[in-house]
């Protein structure tokens, strides 16, 4: 018994010790600093003037010109304008589609007390006082308020999933915006100098936001993706469908799209013609928001193809574009013309190679970022879709090829 009773101490001893170290370890584990994310919104300026300017003079942007008034505001409300600048592309790109044409919202607010209100959204009498509200909605609102910092934490607040928004999609549009252009200011101007932070940023102890260099997140990326050198021409538009049928349906009824009817006609066609669809998707969100915006929404061409016409296309020129009777006529012709053009006739075979011929500027800013764009949604959907896959299998259903 004496014997039996000594184990018994030395096991719980030893059980005890266990335990204390699992819990010490599970306590340094708590207490070990998380990384923090590069895309603080509060900070000095890392783009000038002059960056900001060209960028929206490359895009025909009506506030082209007004480049000293964003950076001056964020000067004044402590928050890096490269952030305004990535929000109002995203929005509205830079003013020239949307209701941002009417309101002068740089980030297409809701009604607010202090302006007029059309459809529901604020309205300014200049640019410049859209510039203000909102710098000053984030500032005071979403950084003092509520205490949200990063990229990652405001735009599910600022745009959130249950308005229809892609989330996930928005916050990787506006971060690599942001490393685009902060590129570019390094390579055309150098490092923004001679700042001084304005006393809302100080009074937060945010230090300057550091200057990554363009990066691309892996395909099996998640939330806690890590960046990693970005593959510039990666991205072959050949090749069989990576994106279900049931995805692309998913895609265009988020963003309320008037092709939604035409998933199944997006992957065939697709199939067809050697082009995996997912491209397409990438193309039509950045030349037209899927149909919704734009010249496209009058002449049913989701991929905004260039006049002249030809005999095989179906179309009629409209200010200089392809115009459709209908969607359907559209999608196909988009589909043809890449594969015929540009890939068999002019051997431009990747999204790096193809977009600066089928870009509308020939701005390398506007080229860079247009290739980025694609490439990081391209990414994305093809996660977002294998994911869906994987979940409607343990579910017993199959998802729709």
């Amino acid at each position: 018994m004496q014997r039996i009773g000594k184990i018994l101490i030395v096991s719980l001893l030893l059980l005890l010790f266990c335990f204390t170290s699992f819990a010490s370890e599970s306590a340094t584990l708590r207490a070990a600093p998380q990384p923090a994310s590069p895309y603080v919104l509060a900070g000095p300026p890392s783009v000038s003037p002059a960056l900001i300017d060209l960028v929206l003079t490359s895009y025909h942007s009506p506030a082209a010109g007004k480049g000293q008034a964003l950076y001056d505001d964020g000067i004044e409300y402590g928050i890096d304008p490269v952030y305004a600048l990535a929000f109002f592309f995203h929005e509205s790109t830079f003013g020239t589609a949307g209701i941002a044409q009417t309101t002068l919202s740089l980030g297409n607010l809701r009604c607010i007390p202090d302006a007029a209100c059309i459809d529901g959204f604020a309205a300014f009498p200049s640019w410049e006082a859209g510039f203000v509200a909102w710098y000053r909605l984030i500032r005071t609102v979403y950084i003092d308020s509520w205490g949200l910092t990063t990229v990652e934490e405001i735009i599910p607040r600022y745009a959130p999933a249950a308005d229809h928004n892609d989330v996930t999609g928005y916050i990787r549009a506006v971060e690599a915006a942001v490393d685009t252009w902060r590129s570019e200011q390094l390579r055309l101007f150098g490092p923004v100098s001679g700042t001084t932070p304005a006393t809302n940023a100080s009074s937060t102890g945010q230090q300057p936001t550091p200057v990554p260099t363009p990066t691309a997140i892996g395909p099996s990326a998640g939330n806690g993706a890590t960046a990693v050198p970005y593959p510039a021409d990666g991205y072959a538009l050949q090749g069989r469908p990576t994106v279900t049928v049931d995805f692309i349906a998913s895609l265009l009824t988020q963003y309320q799209s008037p092709l939604v009817g035409d998933a199944q006609l997006i992957y065939q066609t697709g199939e067809q013609m050697g082009i995996d669809p997912v491209y397409a998707l990438a193309f039509f969100l950045h030349d037209s928001t899927f149909g919704t915006v734009g010249l496209a929404r009058v002449t049913h061409s989701p991929g905004l193809l260039h006049a002249p016409v030809t005999a095989d296309c179906h179309c009629r020129s409209l200010s200089g574009y392809r115009s459709y009777q209908s969607w359907e006529d559209g999608i196909r012709d988009w589909f043809r013309y890449v594969r015929n053009y540009y890939l068999d006739q002019q051997g431009l075979g990747t999204v790096g190679q193809l977009v600066p011929a089928y870009a509308q500027s020939r701005d390398p800013l506007v080229v860079k970022t247009f290739i980025q764009m694609v490439e990081r949604q391209v990414t994305l959907w093809r996660q977002q879709s294998e994911q869906a896959g994987q979940e409607q299998q343990a579910q017993g259903t199959s998802p729709q090829q």
